[in-house]
């Protein structure tokens, strides 16, 4: 045995390591200021701010599903390769999801663009990593966490529309924290290997609080905007009478009570209430469950 051999400190049960690291990463976002801690969610979103946060949730949700695909041609263990696998659809649904949503509201995804700390962050600092641990680590233990996190602290000040969209999506993020504990579990077994994934995680969370940050100043122009507007002129509001509107939150298709849905039976000016049990969405066959109201 060399004597670097014998001077090595043995590895950390990875159990125990990858515990210390989420509470390590909890310890640090209890100290955050609020504007740190949850992409506006310590405040209700009025509809700009709420606008704007899902626009910048659709892009993660795309470029996450490019990085991540990308990974896949270079990731030899099985159970991970599995795991990333089912990541890249998740990551593809959300993405539909939230379109769809940002669609039902009468917007769209054109002439957005992203701040250049959330393109330093998610583009490049997740998509990067020398190997599979590293990759995995920075993106599912640090930013799925991050994102349950803001997730939660969202849930109470949006509208029902999107917190029932969100609610399709946390279970996904949850398997994917899943994986990232997993992959530590069985591949972070040696001190140079727990010193990677700790440096990833690190790094990840200095880059996910200057995303935030940058966010919060995105947000804080959209309110310095509002406060000029001269016209004084309160939001639109739909008119007394118009039919309620109900959107699938899979597909993104909406009913409305006024044309209902002709083709499969439902006459014009049903209410959605009225319609029958069985009846599914004309574009991805899922039942009423999965319709919300209009609303925002």
């Amino acid at each position: 045995m060399s004597s670097a051999t014998a001077m090595q400190k043995p590895a950390v049960d990875p159990k125990v390591f990858y515990d210390d690291l989420v509470r390590t990463l909890e310890q640090r976002r209890d100290a955050l200021s609020e504007p740190e801690k949850s992409f506006g969610g310590y405040q209700p979103l009025d509809r700009a701010e709420l606008l704007e946060w899902l626009k910048f949730q659709c892009w993660y949700e795309q470029e996450a599903a490019g990085f991540i695909g990308s990974w896949l041609r270079d990731t030899p263990e099985p159970e991970v390769f599995i795991g990333l696998c089912q990541q890249v659809a998740d990551e593809g649904k959300h993405y539909k999801l939230i379109l769809s949503h940002l669609q039902s509201l009468g917007t769209s995804m054109e002439g957005w663009s992203p701040e250049p700390e959330w393109v330093e962050w998610v583009s490049e600092f997740y998509a990067s990593g020398d190997d599979t641990l590293e990759r995995v680590a920075a993106h599912n233990i640090t930013g799925e966490l991050g994102a349950m996190d803001a997730f939660e602290g969202l849930l109470p000040r949006i509208p029902e529309s999107t917190r029932a969209m969100l609610q399709k999506i946390i279970p996904d993020e949850k398997f994917h924290v899943s994986l990232g504990r997993m992959t530590v579990h069985r591949y972070a077994t040696t001190q140079d290997r727990q010193a990677r994934v700790e440096a990833r995680v690190l790094r990840a969370f200095e880059l996910e609080q200057k995303g935030r940050l940058a966010f919060e100043r995105r947000l804080g122009a959209i309110r310095e905007q509002a406060a000029n507007d001269s016209t004084g002129q309160p939001p639109a509001q739909a008119s007394e009478g118009a039919a309620p509107q109900w959107v699938c939150q899979v597909c993104g298709w909406i009913y409305d009570e006024t044309v209902g849905d002709p083709d499969s039976g439902i006459p014009p000016g049903t209410p959605f209430d009225d319609i029958p049990d069985d009846w599914v969405c004309p574009e991805c066959l899922v039942t009423k469950d999965d319709f919300v109201l209009l609303s925002v």
